[in-house]
């Protein structure tokens, strides 16, 4: 093993955690690529290596780029404030507020990736806290939870999934993700949404009721006035659902014809940059993507890389090894272990493309679909358990700093820990049952 590659990994980690506890430092995505330069320049990792590993993970950045512009997008045209006024509205009491903004935005999560919703979310969950004189804490919490638990149910639900989805060889990755995980999914959503209400709905509910905030007021689903104009202004209204529904579509069709896939990342692209000429003022469009989130993935793969031309993650996948797909039980176990604890390392998705090489090395391929399922499955669920388990959840930090509210790693683990114990649970259990 390479001393000074796994040095560089744990000071890059190291960094990040105590500029959590200490809530001061650096933005995250500085820290990661300081560490993916000292890879490079301690040739730890050579500089064609570093290349070479942004090169693999190429279509997830350009997926990344896609939904974030389609995401930005939405934001300009109104849409995604719109939909939390109108989220917001179904909470008949302050207690449910939590529940109903989890099931929410977990469900927009398998449709808006991720990393794209938080970018967005954040800034509309802090109007919330504004307007009703609360603390945004919980609702950023509620944020970062509930994506992390609705993005498991599709292939471009987050970054990691895409991966699995692209190189693991499983044909038809829409219905193959449905089949496996949409009971787990609807299950953990309940689940989840019921315990935030206890964790928050309570102590929030006693606060504004003893101030008789009064209850927000019911919004349509569809905003009056002259919908084509507004399209013709945004064309992201119907471009961005069509596109949604068109990939899910096609690959269902894949699936039940024995037809070919579609690369999913190229139908994004083409999607957006189809989106990015048919809008007005385009170019504000492309300032407002938050390019250090791209920076900070393409940081992640580059530190990884070296971690695995160092033989560090070797050493490390010894210590909790995984057996061949002979015993499912077994395998289901040590899969789903490993990926909660893996992330907690890397984040879920380096760690997902370090196993997946791994997992084709035992054996493991088209024929075994419940292995990467649980494995897509298994990393995203661990990044409800630390902020270091999802790149969601550093997105969602880094954002609220901004606006002057630091989330502490104490505060996360809190209320993460309970909710990943009972996620991953249910997920080992509908996987072992066949379900």
């Amino acid at each position: 093993m390479n001393d000074v590659a796994a040095l560089l990994l744990a000071l890059t980690v190291g960094g990040v955690i105590v500029r959590q506890l200490l809530r001061r430092g650096p933005p995250i995505w500085t820290i990661f690529a300081a560490g993916a330069f000292l890879m490079v320049a301690t040739e730890s990792l050579p500089l064609t290596g570093a290349s070479a590993a942004i090169g693999a993970n190429l279509p997830i950045l350009v997926f990344l780029f896609s939904l974030f512009l389609f995401a930005t997008a939405l934001d300009e045209a109104g849409a995604l404030e719109h939909l939390a006024e109108w989220i917001l509205g179904r909470a008949r009491r302050w207690a449910d507020v939590p529940l109903v903004l989890f099931a929410a935005f977990a469900l927009l999560s398998a449709f808006i990736l991720n990393d794209a919703l938080v970018l967005i979310g954040v800034p509309l969950l802090f109007r919330v806290g504004r307007r009703i004189h609360i603390s945004p804490e919980p609702l950023l919490l509620t944020l970062a939870l509930s994506v992390t638990v609705g993005s498991v149910l599709t292939p471009f639900g987050n970054p990691q999934n895409l991966l699995v989805s692209l190189d693991s060889g499983v044909p038809a990755p829409v219905a193959t993700f449905l089949r496996y995980l949409l009971l787990p999914t609807l299950v953990n959503i309940a689940l989840g949404g019921l315990y935030l209400r206890h964790v928050f709905g309570r102590p929030l509910a006693r606060e504004l009721e003893a101030r008789n905030t009064p209850m927000a007021t019911p919004v349509p689903f569809f905003p009056a006035g002259d919908l084509l104009p507004r399209i013709v202004r945004h064309p992201v209204l119907v471009i961005f659902p069509v596109t949604m529904i068109g990939l899910i579509t096609a690959d269902l069709v894949a699936a039940y014809t024995s037809g070919p896939a579609i690369p999913l990342y190229a139908v994004a692209l083409g999607a957006a940059l189809v989106m990015l000429l048919a809008t007005p003022g385009r170019s504000g469009l492309l300032g407002r993507v938050d390019w250090s989130i791209l920076i900070l993935f393409a940081c992640l793969f580059v530190v990884v890389a070296g971690a695995v031309n160092g033989g560090v993650v070797a050493a490390l996948e010894h210590v909790f090894p995984i057996p061949g797909p002979g015993d499912r039980v077994e395998a289901l176990g040590a899969i789903i272990l490993t990926s909660v604890g893996g992330p907690q390392l890397v984040s879920n998705v380096p760690w997902v493309g370090l196993q997946i090489a791994l997992l084709h090395g035992l054996g493991y391929g088209s024929n075994t679909p419940w292995a990467w399922v649980a494995l897509a499955a298994g990393s995203t669920l661990a990044g409800n358990l630390t902020l270091l388990g999802a790149a969601s959840n550093l997105i969602v930090v880094e954002q609220a700093e901004r606006a002057g509210l630091r989330i502490g790693l104490r505060s996360f683990i809190r209320v993460g820990l309970p909710l990943t114990g009972i996620t991953v649970s249910v997920l080992f259990v509908c996987l072992w049952a066949g379900l």
